[in-house]
């Protein structure tokens, strides 16, 4: 009996090739929008390993070491900065830069760190130290001042930005070429979804006199596109590649780490749900050639 699956064999290959990579990069678009540039994707990460907390401690050493430098006391710097505040700085900055490059928000994100308090306190510690020395509160005293409250807030800004994402907001920087990127994106994606619908018509016509086979091609283009995400995915994860990264600083560390895995995890489920719809599309083409040769064998 003729192998139904090798009928037009060498156009099917072609064609289940160039589908292939058009599901592949399909893919990796709809990832762009849905995964790569969606905040909860790293906001999550860094919740299960309770970030803020790491940088809320990193916040509170460095107010310690300030006397030395400054001479404002630690106390006046821890008092003036809560784990809340710290929590709402970070995830707030995070949300609002990957809001931005999906386009939902038009301004440049900002840090959103409340630091009144701070300055109020910095400011009144100032002003008692000038009484208790009796020394006149001069445009001296103030000019050093200001440059210690800058120096505070820039030190804290730096302990709250645990994706470094302040390198990439900067006008006319990385996050708004990604951003433009992302629109150019979405309307490539829209013609490789045209391409990949001609493609399955053209292979439709020649498989039109069993249609199975046209299941088990695009079966094939489904699990090859799966495959060359999950493999290299699965390898990253399964070799902790990302625990090799060279960062200092433990709340950078800890917050990009667990974001990379996060993300790979993401693209993990994506990858798995396609092979799953390729495995059910061979399914059913193995289904109609045994349905197939069944009703042969009773027509014998």
């Amino acid at each position: 009996m003729k192998n139904k699956k090798l009928y037009n064999y060498l156009p099917n290959l072609i064609i289940s090739l160039f589908l292939a990579f058009i599901f592949l990069a399909l893919s990796l678009l709809f990832a762009a929008d849905n995964i790569f540039f969606e905040p909860t994707t790293y906001t999550n990460s860094m919740y299960k390993i309770k970030i803020e907390d790491t940088a809320f401690e990193e916040i509170q050493t460095y107010c310690e070491q300030q006397y030395a430098y400054t001479g404002v006391e630690a106390d006046t710097l821890k008092k003036s900065i809560n784990k809340t505040d710290v929590s709402n700085a970070i995830y707030s900055y995070v949300e609002d830069t990957f809001s931005y490059i999906l386009g939902k928000k038009s301004g440049l994100p900002e840090f959103k760190a409340d630091f009144t308090l701070l300055e109020k306190n910095i400011s009144d510690d100032y002003t008692k130290w000038a009484e208790k020395e009796g020394v006149k509160y001069s445009q001296e005293l103030e000019d050093i001042k200001q440059k210690t409250i800058k120096n505070v807030e820039q030190a804290i800004e730096s302990d709250l930005d645990v994706m470094l994402l302040s390198h990439i907001n900067k006008p006319n920087g990385i996050s708004t070429k990604l951003k433009d990127l992302l629109v150019l994106a979405r309307k490539i994606r829209i013609a490789l979804i045209a391409t990949a619908v001609i493609l399955i018509g053209v292979m439709a016509a020649v498989n039109r006199k069993h249609i199975g086979g046209l299941l088990y091609w695009v079966g094939t283009s489904l699990f090859c596109s799966s495959m060359l995400i999950l493999v290299p995915c699965a390898i990253l994860k399964g070799t902790k590649y990302y625990d090799g990264l060279a960062i200092h600083n433990d709340t950078v560390y800890n917050a990009l780490t667990r974001s990379m895995y996060g993300l790979t995890d993401s693209l993990i489920k994506l990858s798995t749900v396609t092979l799953v719809v390729a495995v059910l599309f061979m399914a059913l083409f193995a289904l109609i050639i045994n349905l197939t040769k069944f009703k042969m064998k009773e027509k014998c």
